[in-house]
């Protein structure tokens, strides 16, 4: 009987060694996949010109980086995505992950966005909190801090000029911003040829030729209260095509209290408007 009892104490043993160490290996293949590294495929440089860099050549994230990455995105719209997210040329690819309930294939750009299919639909989501910025080569962008190439009071009366390339053709493309009495004035010219002009009601105004996304040039227009500190802040990106210039989005920011807390803070909002330029009524979006 004792011997009988033994045995089947061994077996008991064995039983319960045999299942923890089951359980062991389980855990140790999850850290292996969550830990296992995804790395970045980069073709070319930036559209901006910009070189790629070890930093660029050398992202991956791991798994768990990814599960993180994808609990702090939202999907995006075509819009969003194009105005305020940054194109790398560096992608990494990740095979059946398992979204929904289904496995997808993803594809993460380095500019803080994930593409894939889902139900024959195209999804975009936007990772733009801070924490996101850590797994990113670049963070979402803000449009209301682009940064101009100079700024204009309204009591100066000089001609600011920029160079820009309109029709990638190399010839003389000039923006001209000059002040008078009834407003600041914006004129474009390609080939020494002016095409457009247009006077705005404002207390400066200013150009970005460099911005990091597709467009040609942002527009920069300030207001400013009887203190001259400014108070509201409306960035414009502009498009040339077809000889002419082109918009699809504002971007206005607003020093103002925000109703949720109280505090006083600049307040943003994006509103989608596709015209020219020439056709943009900015008073009447500001006066809504």
């Amino acid at each position: 009987m004792k011997n009988i009892i033994l045995g089947l104490s061994f077996l008991l043993v064995f039983f319960y060694s045999c299942k923890g160490q089951d359980k062991e290996s389980k855990n140790e293949t999850a850290k292996t996949q969550k830990s296992a590294k995804h790395i970045a495929n980069c073709n070319g440089n930036y559209s901006t010109g910009e070189k790629l860099t070890d930093k660029d050549k050398k992202w991956s994230l791991t798994s768990k980086d990814i599960d993180a990455i994808m609990k702090l995105s939202n999907e995006i719209t075509e819009n969003e995505w194009h105005f305020s997210y940054p194109i790398t040329p560096c992608n990494i690819e990740v095979k059946d992950y398992i979204y929904n309930g289904k496995k997808i294939d993803l594809l993460i750009n380095g500019g803080s966005f994930i593409s894939f299919v889902e139900n024959n639909k195209n999804i975009i989501l936007g990772c733009a909190l801070p924490e996101c910025s850590k797994y990113f080569l670049k963070a979402k962008e803000d449009m209301s801090d682009v940064e101009s190439d100079s700024e204009i009071t309204s009591n100066s009366e000089e001609v600011k000029k920029y160079k820009i390339d309109f029709n990638g053709n190399n010839l003389e493309d000039l923006l001209l911003i000059k002040n008078d009495d009834s407003g600041i004035n914006l004129e474009a010219q390609t080939d020494k040829r002016t095409f457009l002009k247009i006077k705005y009601s404002c207390d400066f105004l200013d150009v970005n030729t460099k911005p990091k996304n597709n467009q040609t040039f942002n527009l920069i227009i300030g207001y400013s209260d009887q203190y001259k500190k400014t108070f509201r802040k409306v960035v414009i990106p502009v498009f040339y095509k077809k000889n002419d210039l082109f918009i699809d989005k504002i971007f206005i920011s607003t020093f103002g209290t925000n109703a949720k807390t109280g505090n006083e803070e600049w307040l943003s909002k994006e509103i989608t408007k596709s015209t020219s330029l020439r056709s943009l009524d900015l008073d009447a979006i500001l006066s809504q």
